[in-house]
């Protein structure tokens, strides 16, 4: 009978990792929520017709991005 081998590193194990990952998917809405208020209020500050740098325009896609990913609102027009 042959026994199969298991290679286990020592200190980490399957379980931290995905506990890890279910705390960061939990946090990540209220992070984004965050984020984008601090955004919105920088936008106002700037003004209504004052052109975003690059770094913005592409920082405030992602944000974007990631908030209707994680459930976030509906895009308004």
């Amino acid at each position: 009978m042959k026994h199969s081998r298991n290679r286990t590193v020592k200190g980490r194990s399957t379980q931290g990792s995905s506990s890890r990952l279910s705390k960061l998917l939990a946090y990540a809405p209220i992070a984004l929520q965050v984020i984008g208020l601090l955004r919105r209020g920088r936008k106002v500050k700037r003004g209504k017709y004052v052109k975003a740098r690059k770094r913005d325009r592409a920082l405030d896609f992602l944000l974007g991005q990631a908030e209707r990913r994680l459930g976030g609102g509906k895009r308004s027009r």
